[in-house]
């Protein structure tokens, strides 16, 4: 009985140790540094590292579909029946949003859904015979990566 008693202690131990880090008022691990999912919420966002090469010529996009100044285009691919294309938004995520969102409206296209949180935003769209996103991600101060995915329509 006296060792069941003594592996059970070890065990409830053993598992507390085990445990997550309890927080303190100020939001980091009691006697640590704050996580790294701490500080990716928090806070201002990093320097933009140097800028990816813009794409040579212009990507394959539905007719009608709008460009945007502020885009540059760094690349293109086929995924199945999509086409994917990326570049980057010079400027912040919110004037990427509204910037997109008026675009579409302004050339005849549907916002068909559209959301933003922090640091990353999404505008669905329907228009030009196909339907697709444009995603937006906030990763670094000053530039918004964006990847457009356009479906072919049915």
């Amino acid at each position: 009985m006296k060792r069941c008693i003594v592996l059970s202690l070890v065990a409830v131990a053993l598992l507390s140790g085990c445990s997550n880090a309890k927080t303190s008022t100020g939001g980091t691990p009691t006697g640590g540094t704050p996580t790294s999912k701490e500080t990716d919420t928090e806070g201002p966002l990093p320097s933009c590292e140097p800028a990816p090469t813009p794409l040579a010529g212009t990507p394959s996009l539905p007719t009608g579909f709008p460009t945007l100044t502020e885009v540059t285009f760094t690349g293109t691919a086929q995924q199945g029946p999509s086409t994917v294309v990326s570049g980057y938004w010079t400027g912040d995520l919110d004037s990427a949003f509204s910037g997109f969102k008026s675009a579409f409206t302004g050339a005849a296209y549907t916002v068909t859904n559209d959301e933003m949180e922090e640091h990353d935003a999404e505008v669905n769209f329907s228009g030009g015979n196909s339907t697709g996103q444009v995603k937006l991600m906030e990763e670094c101060e000053g530039r918004v990566d964006v990847t457009i995915t356009v479906r072919p329509g049915s």
